[in-house]
């Protein structure tokens, strides 16, 4: 079944590519009543321009047609992205750096509304390498890595943990 569906790909790409624009559509309507004088093209024409909404219906039915062959086509991607977020998920030393950031976080904002947070958004993880210390010398991304190297090295190993992240990353 799925051969033959394929085989009508193309049939379909052509009807879209070469349908005429609604007016040249509207226009052929009128011939209705002259059907059996005119050529096999031109009764094709008359009859398609009866059909309501052709265009967003015939761009359905070649999605429907692609649509197992697109899944397919991108479903070792899809896995590889499943594998690393539930690597990343898994991931003890990733969880302990995130746990570390939180913490950075907390003594930062200690003594006002954002206090002893008890998450962040993931966005606020790019925010690392543009906050500054007051010599604007060194990044809290600095920061956090020489606290990591120094005091949870075992931190560091995370990467270890990723086997899929590099694959999963590239298609984006």
């Amino acid at each position: 079944m799925y051969k033959n569906m394929r085989s009508k790909i193309p049939q379909a790409q052509n009807l879209v590519k070469h349908l005429p624009e609604q007016e040249q559509l509207n226009a052929l309507v009128r011939f209705k009543n002259e059907y059996p004088s005119l050529s096999e093209p031109e009764q094709f024409g008359v009859v398609m321009s009866g059909v309501k909404r052709l265009r967003p219906r015939l761009n359905a039915i070649l999605f429907k047609l692609q649509f197992e062959e697109q899944v397919n086509n991108i479903r070792p991607d899809i896995m590889a992205v499943n594998a690393a977020c539930e690597e990343m998920r898994k991931s003890k030393s990733f969880s302990k750096l995130l746990e570390l950031v939180l913490l950075m976080g907390n003594y930062m904002n200690s003594g006002s509304r954002n206090a002893q947070s008890y998450g962040f958004d993931l966005s606020s993880l790019c925010k690392l390498k543009d906050t500054k210390s007051s010599d604007q010398k060194k990044t809290l991304l600095h920061f956090l890595a020489e606290v990591s190297e120094e005091r949870f090295p075992d931190v560091l190993k995370f990467v270890d943990d990723w086997q899929h992240v590099d694959k999963a990353s590239r298609g984006w």
